[in-house]
């Protein structure tokens, strides 16, 4: 009982903060209300997921995000980059890796930064983009699968620069409107809407776009190969109509919605889908 009441009462005060914060810098509430948003708290390697990763050829990758740790399961057919959603890592691709290897792919998967093995204490979509345009560019793979965020990280970084040598794409779970994601997280901290309108204008001056420009479904419109979205109506983190607008905005999608998995999507139903897509 009262763990619950203090899960409830740390988002608040962290509102209370940034909105106190603002009063004096606007800036820097904005400043302190995004730190807070993109510091993951999990997604670090496990035990027991140590055992499966090791099976990979392993090396650290030098990006302008820091150094970024990479698995590779060579294969002899084509490659698949993958690439996870928030406070996660490489392993959760388990489930998928095994049957791909099976039949003969290369893998590339990767810690995203602050994430797993890698460096890092703050993580944003748009810094994922960079890690990922880098390690895409580096290792040419035919086929991208992002989760999550991930998805949206992948698709911002492909619709940013386009790659030839990409064939299809496997977006799961995605989310769409960043202001949705922002929305919520006001209302979760309770901040004001002048820290809001701060933080909107923080992220233009960082990244060069306002909160209401960063959509997936922008971003897919802009990609010219074939695109596999897989959403569940169970996932409790990113409702399913964000798979609904995406698709809404790609000619060359093609969509499935699952009956298992909820928000992570790691079940034989999917990995069905994705092989038969694939």
């Amino acid at each position: 009982m009262i763990k619950k009441m203090i899960n409830k009462a740390v988002p608040k005060l962290y509102g209370f903060y940034f909105n106190t914060i603002s009063i004096f810098s606007k800036k820097r509430g904005a400043e302190k209300a995004l730190q807070v948003f993109s510091f993951p708290r999990k997604g670090k390697v496990l035990e027991f997921q140590k055992e499966f990763l090791e099976t990979a050829h392993q090396q650290k990758l030098v990006t302008e995000e820091g150094m970024i740790q990479l698995y590779y399961w060579e294969g002899t057919g084509k490659t698949v980059f993958m690439a996870h959603g928030w406070e996660s890592n490489a392993w959760r691709w388990k489930y998928l890796i095994d049957p791909l290897r099976e039949l003969g792919y290369s893998i590339i998967a990767l810690d995203a930064p602050a994430h797993g093995k890698s460096d890092g204490t703050n993580f944003t979509a748009v810094k994922y983009s960079r890690v990922i345009r880098t390690v895409v560019e580096l290792y040419q793979p035919e086929i991208i699968i992002g989760h999550s965020v991930g998805a949206m990280a992948s698709s911002f970084q492909e619709s940013e620069t386009p790659h030839v040598f990409v064939e299809k794409m496997v977006l799961l779970g995605s989310p769409n409107k960043l202001e949705v994601i922002m929305r919520d997280y006001q209302n979760l901290v309770r901040f004001t809407n002048s820290v809001y309108l701060s933080l909107d204008k923080l992220l233009h001056s960082i990244y060069g776009f306002y909160i209401h420009e960063f959509n997936t479904e922008d971003f897919i419109s802009k990609i010219k190969c074939p695109i596999l979205l897989v959403h569940s109506k169970e996932d409790r983190i990113v409702p399913h109509t964000s798979m609904e607008q995406i698709a809404a905005n790609s000619s060359n999608s093609t969509v499935y919605f699952s009956k298992t998995g909820g928000h992570s999507l790691h079940t034989e139903e999917v990995v069905e889908q994705i092989l038969s897509f694939l």
